[in-house]
């Protein structure tokens, strides 16, 4: 890689798409909006970012096993995630 180059991020996605934020094994759930996601993570708008803990399960319906997340950054009520 030449020292010039850029390290290149994988493409973000713009989706607005309802999501469920779960933590403690799923007993305890929170709706969210998926503002964008990429392959690596998403960015997060949410209701109670207290709520949020360093790390839960992202799912697009409330039956699927959902995905791994870190939280990487907090503004406000939006958070970057990455998926571990």
């Amino acid at each position: 890689m030449s020292p010039l180059s850029k390290k290149s991020r994988p493409a973000r996605r713009r989706t607005n798409q309802s999501a469920w934020m779960t933590i403690d094994g799923g007993f305890a759930a929170r709706q969210c909006i998926v503002i964008d996601i990429s392959e690596g993570g998403a960015r997060l708008r949410v209701d109670d970012p207290q709520f949020v803990k360093p790390q839960f399960q992202l799912k697009f319906d409330r039956t699927s096993p959902g995905r791994a997340c870190k939280v990487a950054w907090k503004k406000g009520d939006v958070i970057g995630i990455k998926f571990v």
